[in-house]
């Protein structure tokens, strides 16, 4: 994995790269140990069937077009199906001394909706089916460990609308660990399909719903982090064959995604071990108590008619972003080097230092430079006056570094002060920006405490 997708994983979490690995080692050892038949609960609005295995977490175990015969998710064990699954700390994770599979020591925390990597299956706790709407409720299982229930709630909503699937999902964690963990890479869901559906597509260019050419993201699946990453400019990413026909997945909120083909193409096997991954993917705290949404929509059908459909759900290009820290969430950021003052946010995202140095990282949201050129932020920073630098990715420049920055100069009287950073001239403020991160401060300032009210884009000609 290049530089620029390692800009795409938190720092302190480089070494840990487990994250969707749910099938790379040892193949065959996670099925069903129970042996449980399919109970499946079952959507079909003529267009398509799509099923959740009740004996299976409820996670979706069967996606099949009418005009195209055959089951489009791969089931070869409890990892793959469409399903959630969220991360944490502590790495390892070994509730009661109870240790992790080897294989997965990396992975922590990580209850996944289908059941464990022995074969252990979630706990559907209630499931409706109307006719028009599929609902379930489940206690999923921590992947790593044999027999270990997750200390959280999974729920997910699915309907059908012609050739799409609308899904919405909610984690409702109910952890006695109150420790802060660091933000980890969250599936929103992950996606498994059979190999046949091979290539996997995005548009990662500049300029978004233009009709420029699409991307083919090709990975290594042999390496010890087998998937690829990247930032889907228009939102949406696709697995299809090669006749360009599958399935497209689009994310309203955000753009970066995960994937690849593992092992080899062309198998139409259900059950066989070669698959194809797509999912969009976010960077979270995810808090003891936190309940915490996400949603996304499938559409299946040729290549065009995904872009075409996945457009119009993302109703044109991105407003520039507007972040005001206050309520329930972090709106997507996250602190590498340091902890937060928690959720509810009053008045702001507070930080508290440590021994490190902090970084504040923006979601990856895509916007042009062009007429974004002047960002305010609001910062109570208490502390000595300290030098930090603003630093941004674009679309063809992934990684934060120096070369892409400016600096960010804080009062350290503990008062809101508004700051005002003009852009326009900026070295390599250009194209299409896909994220922003703070600095705040040079140096470490150990017990300090920096809050950030809310960042704005405007131009700066306003």
């Amino acid at each position: 994995m290049g530089d620029a997708c390692r800009q795409l994983v938190p720092r302190a979490l480089r070494a840990v790269m487990g994250m969707a690995l749910l099938l790379c080692w040892g193949l065959g050892s996670c099925r069903g140990a129970e042996a449980l038949p399919e109970r499946l609960s079952v959507l079909d609005n003529g267009v398509l069937r799509i099923g959740i295995d009740l004996n299976r977490g409820g996670a979706v175990t069967l996606l099949e077009a009418k005009a195209r015969p055959g089951n489009l998710i791969n089931n070869a064990d409890y990892g793959r199906q469409i399903q959630m699954s969220v991360y944490s700390g502590p790495i390892p994770f070994a509730p009661h001394g109870k240790q992790p599979r080897p294989e997965w020591r990396g992975l922590g925390w990580n209850p996944i909706q289908t059941g464990d990597c022995s074969g252990r299956p979630s706990r559907v706790e209630e499931s409706r089916n109307d006719g028009s709407e599929l609902y379930v409720r489940l206690i999923p299982m921590q992947w790593p460990l044999a027999d270990e229930p997750g200390d959280c709630t999974f729920e997910s909503w699915t309907t059908l609308e012609g050739s799409s699937v609308h899904m919405r999902f909610r984690v409702s964690m109910q952890r006695e660990d109150r420790t802060q963990y660091p933000a980890r890479t969250q599936e929103l869901p992950a996606v498994y399909a059979i190999s046949a559906l091979h290539r996997v597509m995005s548009y990662t260019g500049e300029h978004p719903f233009s009709g420029d050419a699409l991307a083919e993201l090709h990975n290594d699946w042999t390496r010890p982090w087998p998937w690829t990453a990247w930032v889907a400019t228009e939102g949406w990413s696709a697995m299809v064959g090669d006749d360009d026909w599958g399935i497209g997945v689009f994310r309203e909120e955000g753009c970066r995604f995960n994937g690849g083909l593992y092992r080899e193409a062309g198998s139409r096997d259900a059950h066989g071990g070669p698959t194809t991954y797509l999912a969009p993917v976010e960077q979270e705290t995810l808090d003891h108590d936190l309940v915490y949404q996400h949603a996304c929509t499938l559409v299946v059908g040729t290549l065009q008619e995904i872009r075409s459909r996945c457009n119009r759900l993302a109703d044109g290009p991105a407003l520039p972003p507007a972040w005001r820290f206050s309520g329930p969430t972090r709106q997507h950021w996250h602190v590498d080097g340091a902890s937060d003052g928690g959720l509810p946010q009053q008045d702001g995202w507070r930080i508290h230092l440590g021994e490190a140095i902090p970084r504040l990282v923006s979601p990856c949201r895509c916007w042009p430079a062009a007429g974004n050129t002047l960002l305010t932020l609001t910062i109570s920073w208490a502390g000595p006056p300290t030098t930090g630098r603003l630093l941004w990715s674009r679309s063809d420049a992934l990684a934060l570094d120096g070369s892409r920055s400016v600096p960010l100069a804080l009062v350290g009287d503990g008062s809101p002060h508004r700051y005002q950073l003009d852009l326009a001239h900026a070295a390599g403020y250009h194209g299409l920006i896909t994220g922003i991160a703070i600095d705040p401060v040079g140096e470490p300032h150990p017990a300090s405490e920096l809050v950030i009210h809310d960042l704005t884009f405007g131009s700066a000609s306003r």
